[in-house]
């Protein structure tokens, strides 16, 4: 009672009491732990566990917090030590817990030993199903899906009723079956059969679900494959599996079928039909699923170019169901791909009063204020903190505005403090990790090449601030002007290919050997971001929904796939990545000099010094502006900015989902991907 009503200090005392009175209760314990680690008394929490563990040496629930708990300060030996004083306790007493030392072990990227475990574990539990879903996930994850699939069949052998095992093996089937380009799921349609005759009964029709999106998905891939057939007649079977779906399913659920089934039907451009199942899907639904649906039918309409049908059933969701912030948030992205940007954030504005705690649409807003400039993009930021201090996307926002080459404030360290936010609180974001994959390429890859430069124009930053009086203009003439040499050399470097070597400028060959797909290995070689987001295993995000082609797409397929595309968008704009970054330089090193001529600069606190560097950098020329004042050289005729509104293709990691392109200029394929293939409401 006492830590519900915060009042910590009363609740330590009687805590303490406890465990002084009963130490040999496991429960005083641990909740005198969450206690310290609430307040952020993790060295406190650690050392609570370990008395704990003085009295209940082998107690379960204490060990397996202890470990987490180390793993969670980077103390992984210590974790270690935990699990090494159960090797004389019979197994039937600690399995869970060697379970989660195998889990740790996963995580920390020791895969052989987290496999040597979860092997003792399977054979001496047999009868436990999530031993082998976390079996097979290691296996998938590492890219063995032959692996995985035989332990599936253990797990099967043992425990034929297990349904996530049979939905983690369809999974890897169809995989399979894709990989191999055989369209008809021979592998997953057997296990299909084989699924229906073992699982419980009340997931038969999900069973049926899933095995018709499998084949909606397939069939696609034989149209995309071979354009001579025909998407109608290939989904036959898909209809078939829908039929038996709506047989076998309980009438509360029902709705979620024919919103699948609808959504099939418009991949053919079936839109009238869809629109009946949709409706069907709206006559069954149970009142908490009815925003669902009118989100799916407004979407169906927006698909069909009635966009001012879609908003009108937006608004009239917002009117019944209002009380739910995904009606809301669609209602902006509605606008935003309609290019209506002030009626996006009009709704934003509305819907954060009735939803001050959804950190989604305060990241959206974060977002949209970005045609306003970056002051106000970083005002609407610190307000989104503080109402939501742990929203893993409003942090991913505030690194993106300092990712932006074109925005004043471009700085790689404060994007990184960010990022380590984001993924840390929302670890399931995804895109948080494309963003942190396109910093550490810029650290890694791209900045290296920017220190080719960094001496001379520091070089001139000297000779103009070593003046009694600093004359602005002629320091950002002379930053201006290493910036535009900067950027017209790694730019003649970067549209060089082909050319001669022995004609290339010894410069620019440099750079352009730094340029390439094998650097970008390299620069990756030594970061643990695969694995970070392996662990996370990510299910939403705009760039991480981009960049994922399948639900059979692991997070290190989905990454390494974000990898290949941000690496070819930075080589592309690697100048005006460096130009940014030596513009920051420049300024640097000028507020230096400034300082160093300041009688009493050791006053100067921290918080002032960056107070002052921001000032700087707002005062300073733009980066735009830097690179148009010479917009065109006269030598090499390179055209430094070819965009009319160029900070726009940088607002998040990938510059291909940040350009607006009319949806009804789009395919079928990529309209259906971008309206539904973004969110589970039929999963």
């Amino acid at each position: 009672l006492a830590k519900r009503a915060n009042k910590f200090d009363e609740a330590r005392q009687l805590y303490e009491n406890v465990c002084a009175t009963q130490p040999y209760a496991c429960q005083g314990w641990l909740e005198y732990s969450k206690l310290e680690e609430e307040c952020g008394n993790l060295r406190k929490c650690a050392q609570i566990l370990h008395d704990g563990l003085d009295y209940c040496e082998y107690n379960e629930n204490l060990l397996i917090r202890a470990i987490k708990h180390e793993e969670k300060m980077g103390h992984l030996n210590s974790a270690r030590q935990f699990l090494g004083r159960l090797k004389h306790v019979g197994i039937e007493k600690v399995w869970r817990t060697l379970l989660e030392g195998a889990l740790l072990e996963a995580r920390a990227g020791n895969d052989k030993m987290a496999r040597r475990v979860l092997k003792y574990l399977m054979h001496h539990v047999s009868w436990y199903g999530p031993l082998y879903s976390e079996a097979y996930s290691l296996e998938r994850e590492l890219g063995r899906p032959q692996e995985a699939l035989l332990v599936v069949e253990r797990g099967l052998k043992e425990i034929p009723r297990y349904g996530p095992l049979w939905f983690g093996a369809f999974r890897l089937c169809e995989g399979l079956d894709t990989s191999q380009k055989a369209y008809d799921l021979p592998l997953a349609m057997e296990f299909v059969n084989r699924a229906t005759k073992s699982i419980s009964r009340e997931l038969i029709w999900k069973v049926h679900l899933d095995a018709a999106l499998m084949q909606e998905r397939a069939a696609l891939n034989a149209v995309a494959e071979d354009p001579n057939l025909s998407l109608d007649d290939t989904l036959i079977l898909c209809r078939r599996t829908f039929a038996k779906t709506v047989m076998n399913c309980p009438p509360n659920l029902c709705w979620k079928v024919w919103l699948a089934v609808g959504r099939m039907e418009l991949s053919v451009g079936r839109t009238e039909e869809a629109r009946k199942f949709f409706f069907r899907a709206f006559s069954v639904v149970p009142d908490k699923g009815r925003a669902a649906v009118m989100l799916e039918s407004s979407r169906l309409e927006e698909f069909a170019g009635d966009t001012k049908l879609a908003r009108a059933i937006l608004c009239k969701a917002r009117n019944e169901a209002g009380s739910d912030w995904k009606v809301w948030l669609e209602s902006v992205f509605l606008e935003i791909r309609d290019g209506e940007q002030k009626r996006a954030v009009n709704l934003v504005k509305r819907a954060l009063q009735r939803h001050t705690g959804t950190g989604r649409l305060w990241a959206a807003l974060v977002q949209l204020y970005h045609g306003d400039g970056e002051q106000v993009q970083c005002n609407s930021l610190k307000y989104a903190l503080q109402a939501v201090p742990k929203s893993g996307e409003v942090w991913c926002e505030g690194a993106r505005i300092h990712l932006n080459p074109f925005v004043p404030t471009f700085d790689m360290d404060t994007a990184s403090r960010h990022l380590c936010f984001a993924t840390k609180f929302t670890p399931q974001y995804g895109d948080s990790f494309v963003e942190t994959l396109r910093l550490q390429l810029l650290i890694k890859w791209i900045t290296p090449i920017s220190d080719i430069f960094l001496e001379t124009m520091i070089e001139r930053v000297n000779a103009v601030t070593s003046c009694s009086e600093i004359n602005d203009e002629a320091l950002y003439d002379a930053i201006g002007f290493c910036v535009r040499e900067c950027s017209r050399v790694v730019l003649t470097a970067t549209s060089s290919v082909g050319c001669d070597e022995d004609v290339l400028d010894e410069t620019v060959a440099l750079i352009r050997s730094r340029l390439t797909a094998n650097c970008v290995q390299k620069a990756m070689e030594d970061t643990n971001l695969e694995l970070s987001c392996s662990n996370a295993d990510p299910n939403y995000g705009l760039l991480w929904f981009h960049c994922r082609h399948s639900p059979t797409d692991t997070a290190r397929v989905v990454l390494l796939r974000a990898r290949d595309i941000i690496s070819s968008d930075l080589m592309k704009s690697a100048h005006i990545y460096i130009a940014a970054i030596l513009r920051r330089a420049g300024i640097i090193a000028a507020l230096r000099n400034e300082i160093e001529n300041i009688n009493d600069a050791r006053s100067l606190k921290v918080d002032a010094v960056e107070a002052l560097l921001l000032d700087r950098l707002r005062r300073a020329p733009s980066l735009e502006r830097m690179l148009r004042e010479e917009d065109r050289d006269e030598r090499t005729d390179v055209v430094l900015l070819e965009s009319t509104s160029p900070g726009t293709d940088f607002v998040t990691g990938l510059i291909d989902a940040n350009k607006c392109i009319p949806l009804q200029s789009r395919s079928v394929v990529e309209r259906r991907k971008i309206l539904f293939g973004s969110d589970s409401l039929v999963s």
